[in-house]
């Protein structure tokens, strides 16, 4: 069976993935479980993307892939092959999963294709959860800047081997040694401050704009996490799916609550290995929800 989770947003496919893989009947394992950190504003990742340092180069490369039709192919019907070469090449395991931890469909009335769709249904707020407690408030490095925006420009603006756009050459002509300037100066001193000004760049294009001006604010976090264009995007993938007649399951945030759920739509038996995963995934999402709670107390007044 070829399963796909997919999220439009920051959400949990990640983790349902990472949930199902723990087993050895589902896999590739993409993921990997973490502890929380609670430290200041950083809490951290609970599921975390496994990078190429640690995974089969073969499997890294195939998934990464898969990712970059997603966001570019057309769709038919609703649906995006993003999934073929990874469901065909990876043929190691009985339930083959797939996932994106990044991204979304090229239009948002459109989800992968495949045999079971998970669909990992949120908020607002939890998209701005995920996103702040995941990735935010990573300290960084000068050399994790250099790494992360050839991360990103890979993830984004590459399809089989091409890059699509002129957003490299203008990053690194126009803004990157401003970045590392930044980054020394102390203004620039977060994850998402880097991944906002890689998608200022993006918009600008799109947009046919000539520039953008770098904005590190820690208003600008939370603001523009609590915008609704993302979440009405959501809701037009789901219209889609249903007037498409896609088979699918919508699973919300706490899915670890109703896992018989899942399985039963999924038509597989439970397993010893799936009812502890959920229960430690179940703990640290808790913790993780309690600390973010107090981080957007600190800094979010809903204005």
């Amino acid at each position: 069976m070829n399963i796909a989770i997919y999220q439009t947003v920051n959400a949990h496919a990640p983790a349902i993935h990472w949930w199902l893989a723990q087993d050895p009947r589902f896999g590739p394992q993409l993921y990997e479980g973490l502890d929380p950190v609670c430290s200041g504003e950083r809490i951290g990742s609970i599921v975390q993307e496994i990078r190429d340092d640690n995974i089969d180069k073969r499997i890294y490369d195939t998934h990464q892939e898969s990712l970059r039709e997603m966001e570019n192919k057309e769709a038919v019907n609703g649906l995006v092959d993003c999934t073929s070469l990874y469901f065909n090449t990876l043929t190691d395991y009985k339930h083959l999963v797939w996932s994106n931890y990044f991204g979304c469909t090229k239009y948002p009335n459109s989800v992968p294709l495949s045999n079971k769709l998970l669909f990992a249904r949120s908020t607002i707020k939890d998209d701005a959860m995920f996103y702040i407690t995941q990735y935010a408030f990573n300290d960084m490095s000068e050399e994790d800047i250099y790494d992360h925006s050839q991360i990103w420009w890979e993830d984004h603006k590459l399809l089989a081997g091409e890059v699509l756009d002129n957003w490299k050459e203008i990053w690194y002509r126009d803004y990157h040694n401003q970045c590392i300037e930044d980054f020394h100066n102390g203004k620039l001193k977060y994850m998402w401050q880097l991944n906002f000004a890689h998608w200022d760049l993006h918009n600008m294009l799109v947009e046919n704009k000539s520039k953008f001006t770098l904005d590190y604010s820690i208003e600008r976090l939370f603001k523009e996490k609590h915008k609704t264009d993302d979440f009405n995007a959501e809701q037009n993938s789901i219209k889609s799916m249903i007037e498409n007649n896609v088979d699918h399951l919508l699973v919300d945030v706490e899915w670890f609550n109703n896992t018989d759920v899942i399985l039963n739509y999924l038509g597989i038996e439970n397993s010893k290995e799936l009812d502890a995963a959920a229960l430690l995934y179940k703990e640290r999402y808790y913790i993780v929800c309690k600390a973010y709670k107090e981080l957007f107390n600190k800094y979010y007044k809903g204005n």
